[in-house]
């Protein structure tokens, strides 16, 4: 079990720390403050909770098997990058409601960033693939259930780990240039990533 647990965290920390739509997003979060990519990578958990749930139950192989349904998930959430992506380089930083409040500042609820978390992970049903080819290769038939919930565990761990690292990197680096034409300019280069990543989705 050591063997198999230590190969999966070698795995899953490689994945995770490559820079992708939820790396993106929680640099993006780490503008506003430590707390917001902190409540973000949460959303990013619920989602991942989500998934898992669905590999456990066998409704992920429907989904998958059901090439009308995957790809309306698969467009809707490419759509959802995009227009995330948008606001991300119309905004900039420290403005997410610069039409609505002139005092925005560099405020954002962490109720967005929670809600934005779950659903920029939700927004590539690719993870499905990806939870149902890997979990197999570690589960045991006769452990499914415990198998499933201890690298499941695992996995959310190293996500959370990962992503709160990157969080406070992204809040240093933010700290370090401040307000000025840098910060927006690393804002919208975040926002054009995400909607690089969002045809990637779109592909398939």
């Amino acid at each position: 079990m050591l063997e198999s647990t230590l190969q999966f965290l070698a795995i899953t920390v490689f994945l995770e720390i490559t820079p992708g739509p939820g790396v993106l997003f929680i640099l993006y979060q780490s503008a506003f403050s430590f707390r917001n990519a902190v409540t973000g990578a949460l959303g990013m958990l619920t989602s991942n909770v989500i998934w898992i749930s669905l590999v456990a139950t066998g409704l992920a192989l429907v989904l998958t098997q059901t090439p009308s349904v995957f790809d309306t998930l698969r467009y809707i959430g490419a759509s959802y990058l995009v227009y995330l992506g948008y606001k991300i380089i119309r905004y900039g930083i420290g403005k997410p409601h610069a039409d609505e409040n002139t005092h925005a500042g560099q405020y954002k609820s962490l109720w967005s960033s929670y809600r934005q978390g779950v659903l920029t992970s939700l927004s590539n049903p690719k993870a499905l693939l990806f939870f149902m080819a890997l979990f197999p290769q570690f589960t045991r038939p006769e452990h499914f259930a415990h198998d499933i919930i201890y690298f499941g565990v695992l996995k959310m761990a190293c996500l959370a780990v990962v992503m709160i690292s990157y969080g406070l990197m992204g809040r240093r680096l933010f700290n370090y240039i401040g307000n000025s034409a840098w910060a927006n300019t690393t804002s919208r280069v975040l926002g054009g990533g995400i909607i690089f990543a969002a045809a990637a989705v779109a592909r398939g």
